[in-house]
Formats: C-alpha cells, structure tokens, sequence
C-alpha cells in the first residue's frame, strides 16, 4: 500500500472530501475524535446529534485483514438480519488506501471497560452467546472467496514462537514461553486441541471483551437506557471451531479473577486466591448465562453442544495462557501470576468436565437446550 497513513489531524479533512461530515460539525457540533489506534490505525469520530464513524487503516503494507473485515461484515449483514443488528455498518472501503469506514455505534463501550467495575452483568453476557449463536448458524458458503481457514498459530503455538517473534521477546516472555516448553504435559495438550479441531463454522477468531460492544439499542433517541450487542473487529473472522470463540470470551472471564489476586510470594504465587478482588463467584452467573443463551439460540444437536462446551473449557485455557503472554510481552521480569496462569491452563485441559463445573459455575444439565 502506497498511501500515507492518517493521522488524526488528516481524519476531518478525509470525511469532509467525502461528504461523509459537514462543515457546520467541525465548527459547531461538538467535533471529537478519539485515537484508539493498536495494530492498525483507528480513530473514532463523534459529533452531538450526527452520524458517528470509526476509520480504519493498517499500519503497514498488509492490508488483508482490514480487506477482509471489510469483505466479511457486507457478506455476513446481508446472510441475516438479526446478526446484521450485532455487527457494525461498513460505510465505505477504499483498497487504493486500504481505509475501511464504519458507523459508530452511540454510547458504546467494550466489555473490558464495562467489566473494569468489577460488575459482571448476566443480561450483557447473554446478549454476546445470542450474538455468537448467530454468527456460528450462518452457512459457511455466506463467506464466499473470503472462506478461510482460521490461523492456528494464536494460542496453540505458544510452545512453537517462530525464530523471528523470539528475537523480538522481552525476557519475562522468553521465560514464559521456556516454562511452557518445559511442560511435557502443557505441550501435548495443546497439540492434541489443535489436532481435535473441527473448523466447520463461521467465527469471530478474537472475541476478547474489546472486541464486544454495547451501545444504546436506539442509535438516535436520547431517552432508551436498553442496551444492545455488538461483535466488533472481524479481521481474524474465518472458518473455524465455535469452541473457540466461545472458550476465548469465557478465558476472559478467568484472565480478569487471575489479574485480581494479590500476589506477595512469587514463590509461592497461588498463596493467597482466596483473596481475590475479583471473585469467580461473582462471575459465575454471567459465565452461566452466556453458555445457556447460546445453547438455547443455537441450532446444534444436544450431543454436538456437550463436545462444544467441553472445547470451549480448553479453549479458554488457551486464552488464559495467552493473555499470561500478552502481558509478558511488554515486562522485563515475569509477574508471580503468570505461574498460576500456567498451572491453572493445565489443569483446565486435562480436566474440562471439572473446570466447566467448578470453575465455570455450568452444571452438565446447561448443555441441553
């Protein structure tokens, strides 16, 4: 892509040659935009009683997944329109510049800052697994040539780091990913989620709380404190195992209790769970409730949900260790949780029957509809 990247002040100028914002906004309508840029360039552009937008452009020379998002929401909105009520509405996209214009949705706020109160609501949970049920009951054949395999090296491939993402580790991750290696056990069980695959369904492929929205369910009116879903950032959506999607937003679940426990012995890191200052048992209804919302919405049989739940166990154990990933990725020395991540990571993938009971809080009767 040879086209200059946008920055923030480059942002107005770029809706308004595109009659996208007038000029009465910039002088007089509460003009403001939000850099939310990560991996890509993001910025969101709001304005008192206007039309809000979120403009999108990748960072680099790779414009796939941007070109596949902006490919995948047209041909997923138009398979549906219940789901099309839970993904964002594309305005444009422009390949020359690899710039992918959608709706902002008004008020809206990710799970990970709704959750950051220690709240954990029942209702919002329910509302993703609905949301996920449709996105996982769409045909395969709705992605058309965008149909592709989902990537396996997230997660799965902790114990594998190719040459080129170990030479740019910090030491607390090259720490991370030894201990992992070390672990005869941990390494087989990955291997054997990633052989047990079944990459049949459509998935979101990153469906960590900030990549769910909630926004006022009247995108206009003033008055509505209703809230409603949004599953957000499709780039990595592809065929893949439903398991996953459903065991990644449950692992965020279990991240957030292992972050909140104070840690006073690296020796000793798991001394002191009990003390949580994020309870699973104030988590538990919500895990719950967005398990039983998607079993109810799904169309899968009984026995096809019980192999799914039982996935979704291990795959939120994949996510626990990632996040313990993450997180290494930006320290020098190794933080005392990690060890309990790790500890806690196997003992969810040799025994998942027992985490979906007691970690989890869903009795075996939640896989029947």
């Amino acid at each position: 892509m040879n086209a200059a990247l946008l920055d923030i002040v480059d942002v107005v100028p770029y809706l308004l040659e595109r009659d996208l914002i007038g000029a009465r906004v910039v002088v007089d309508g509460g003009l403001k935009i939000v850099d939310m840029s990560r991996r890509n360039r993001v910025f969101v552009v709001t304005a008192d009683d206007e039309p809000g937008f979120v403009v999108k452009q990748p960072v680099d020379a790779d414009v796939a997944g941007v070109r596949h998002e902006a490919a995948v929401l047209e041909r997923l909105r138009a398979a549906d329109p219940r789901l099309a009520a839970r993904l964002p509405v594309p305005v444009s996209y422009e390949p020359a510049t690899g710039v992918l214009v959608l709706e902002a949705a008004r008020d809206a706020q990710d799970l990970r800052d709704r959750h950051a109160r220690g709240r954990f609501s029942r209702e919002l949970a329910a509302q993703a697994g609905r949301a996920l049920a449709l996105l996982h009951a769409t045909p395969p054949a709705t992605l058309g040539d965008q149909a592709t395999r989902w990537n396996a090296s997230w997660g799965l491939q902790l114990h594998r780091p190719s040459l080129q993402a170990a030479h740019h580790m910090t030491g607390a991750a090259s720490e991370l990913v030894t201990m992992i290696q070390r672990s005869e056990e941990l390494c087989a069980a990955l291997d054997e989620l990633h052989a047990s695959r079944q990459d049949g369904a459509v998935i979101h492929g990153d469906l960590r709380w900030e990549n769910v929205l909630t926004a006022r369910a009247d995108a206009r009116g003033a008055s509505s404190r209703r809230s409603r879903m949004l599953l957000v950032d499709l780039e990595s959506a592809a065929l893949g195992d439903p398991s996953l999607d459903l065991g990644t937003f449950l692992g965020e679940y279990l991240h957030a209790w292992l972050r909140s426990i104070p840690i006073v012995d690296p020796a000793d890191p798991g001394r002191l769970l009990a003390h949580a200052g994020r309870p699973l048992a104030r988590m538990r209804p919500a895990m719950s409730a967005f398990w039983l919302s998607y079993a109810h919405s799904s169309p899968a049989a009984t026995p096809e949900l019980g192999r799914v739940l039982r996935g979704a166990a291990s795959w939120a154990a994949v996510r626990v260790l990632s996040s313990a990933f993450e997180d290494s990725l930006s320290r020098h020395e190794l933080r005392g949780s990690a060890h309990v991540a790790l500890q806690l990571g196997l003992n969810i993938l040799q025994r998942p029957d027992e985490a979906i009971a007691h970690l989890l809080g869903i009795g075996t009767s939640c896989a029947r509809r």
